[in-house]
């Protein structure tokens, strides 16, 4: 493999990672909801346990998140003028959004990781905690996606249908949070959805070639001239 392709290899982490999360999903059927009891949550938790080999792969996924939109920054930023800050803000808002769901892995990993059920009235703080960093992480996200959006709509650097779903997605994911419960589902996928389809996108484009025309030295334009 060439040079060429091997500097676009980083963008496939946006693969990797909507390829994780859609492996990983979100639990079924029975899975907890803001109106489950303690008992409910810590019965749940003790028949679907989650080992430790199972949050390190979590952990690198969100990192993978963070290096792809690493990618996405040099890509907006080479076609963003010099004062703009859509890409930064982009960044930015995407490892505030990873801090914040990595905060909660302390006590999700107690929650799901205990041999015995809990007791009632620690299984749903636990839970809660957990719940309450993904709907905060995804609204910070909702800013990222924005700003990607803004920026890739507005001075390219990525395709603009995708800087557009982007921005689609970003409002999804603001009004998701706001309505609450199963509303931030759907925006939800379709992000992840979106990391997906983006890494591969910028993989195979590869970056933008800004090509730099140098001044025709002056005995040339003279002679041309004459």
């Amino acid at each position: 493999m060439n040079s060429k392709w091997l500097r676009r290899l980083p963008a496939l982490t946006g693969a990797a990672f909507g390829i994780a999360a859609f492996v990983k999903g979100g639990g079924d059927d029975a899975a907890p909801t803001p109106s489950s009891t303690g008992a409910q949550i810590s019965s749940y938790a003790s028949h679907h346990g989650i080992s430790g080999v199972a949050y390190h792969l979590e952990l690198w996924m969100f990192l993978s998140l963070v290096v792809f939109t690493l990618v996405l920054y040099a890509r907006l930023r080479s076609a963003e003028p010099r004062d703009a800050v859509a890409a930064k803000v982009a960044v930015a808002a995407c490892v505030m959004a990873v801090a914040i769901k990595l905060s909660s892995f302390p006590a999700v990993y107690a929650l799901y990781s205990s041999p015995t059920p809990l007791d009632a009235s620690v299984a749903r703080p636990l839970w809660t905690l957990g719940e309450f960093a993904f709907m905060v992480s995804m609204l910070v996200m909702s800013l990222s996606m924005a700003a990607i959006g803004l920026s890739g709509v507005v001075h390219g650097g990525i395709p603009r249908w995708l800087a557009a779903s982007a921005a689609l997605i970003g409002v999804a994911l603001f009004i998701g949070f706001t309505l609450g419960g199963n509303f931030l589902t759907a925006p939800t996928i379709a992000w992840i959805g979106w990391t997906l389809i983006a890494g591969v996108t910028l993989f195979v484009t590869g970056p933008r070639t800004v090509v730099e025309y140098e001044p025709v030295p002056t005995h040339l334009a003279t002679s041309s001239a004459i």
